[in-house]
């Protein structure tokens, strides 16, 4: 990796270790499953404030998911702000 990439992810160290202090804090353990909406709702909220556009979409049929503990993703997209 490059010296620029490591400084990167060294410089958001702090910002890492929140978010992995909150979403283990989410039931998501399989099964159930039971805390997964909650969990991508709230990754949801935090790529919004990001300026991410964000859909929720139910992995309906899956090995898993049911309708009392559904399994849900989080699709995100972020427009560049160049051509390629």
């Amino acid at each position: 990796m490059n010296q620029r990439l490591l400084q990167a992810i060294d410089d958001r160290r702090d910002d890492v270790v929140a978010l992995t202090a909150e979403l283990i804090r989410f039931p998501t353990i399989n099964p159930p499953g039971e805390a997964y909406r909650p969990c991508a709702e709230y990754l949801g909220a935090r790529l919004k404030k990001s300026g991410f556009e964000t859909e929720f979409i139910r992995a309906e049929g899956t090995p898993g998911d049911t309708d009392r503990y559904p399994r849900v993703n989080v699709v995100a997209r972020f427009d560049g702000r160049s051509s390629g």
